[in-house]
């Protein structure tokens, strides 16, 4: 693990599993006066064969993705990679990446992809929920997203390790900005790179309240019950050690998680204007 310097970017990802980095950046806001970051991370799973890297990140963070995964690389090349969706901290570093790696190929529900990029339309390949691709001694698995912000978004599920990625799902703060603030899940500077269990303390049903209902607005008009169910049945299906989400730190207690997760969606639905 690298320090995280308050108010700066970390050089090196973090190992959060063998085979798997957490890459990424944050975002600098301000707070009430206090200085907040907001995570936008990405996901490096290396099998014995080939990669796949789980989100692009922000651009503003260009330099220390691309810095990030030579470092994790190594003498190895990026043999997919797979926005989440087409929204700028998921899918943003397109380009680049596929510049900087002439023989990754762009995986996931990629419908709409040849309209942004149509120079790299014969790199797109449509992966559907349920279908996979094979790392070597590992599959990473397309799945449902069942928390999400645009309709093409897909989960994803390394079965090497047992993390699932998330995107927008599970996001949380642990500060509350003030009311005329950044309505993004934040953490304070030196935060960054830290497991759930690692933060000073969990976050509670509010704050996760607080992020769901403003950054995913149709929350407070659907009754999440379903998707949750449908969730707990995925993680049964898929044995989940860590859930990477793209905004919030790496969870690494998912019951606990899961918990305060379903109560926050209710609380929002719940306490909603009509």
């Amino acid at each position: 693990m690298s320090a995280d310097v308050p108010g700066a970017e970390p050089t090196k990802g973090r190992v959060i599993a063998e085979g798997v980095y957490w890459l990424g950046g944050c975002l600098s806001a301000s707070a009430e006066g206090q200085e907040v970051h907001y995570h936008v991370s990405s996901y490096l799973v290396m099998g014995s064969e080939a990669s796949i890297l789980v989100d692009t990140g922000d651009p503003a963070h260009r330099d220390t993705v691309l810095a990030e995964l030579e470092n994790a690389l190594g003498s190895r090349s990026l043999d997919y990679v797979f926005p989440t969706h087409p929204e700028i901290p998921h899918a943003g570093n397109l380009p680049v990446l596929l510049e900087r790696y002439p023989s990754a190929v762009v995986v996931g529900d990629v419908r709409d992809y040849a309209l942004h990029f149509p120079e790299y339309a014969d790199r797109l390949t449509a992966k559907h929920a349920g279908e996979s691709v094979a790392l070597g001694d590992r599959e990473f698995h397309f799945l449902p997203a069942y928390i999400r912000d645009l309709e093409n978004t897909l989960w994803g599920y390394d079965s090497g390790a047992g993390i699932m990625f998330v995107s927008d799902g599970f996001s949380y703060i642990h500060d509350i900005p003030g009311p005329d603030e950044d309505d993004e899940p934040v953490h304070l500077p030196g935060q960054c790179r830290l497991l759930s269990t690692e933060m000073p303390e969990p976050p509670s049903v509010e704050q996760a309240a607080y992020g769901t209902g403003r950054a995913l607005y149709w929350t407070k008009f659907v009754d999440v019950g379903t998707a949750f169910r449908s969730i707990e049945e995925a993680l049964e299906d898929y044995p989940t050690s860590l859930i990477g989400p793209a905004h919030g730190n790496v969870i690494d207690d998912v019951q606990g998680m899961l918990t305060t997760s379903l109560a926050a969606h209710r609380k929002v639905y719940e306490g909603r204007r009509l």
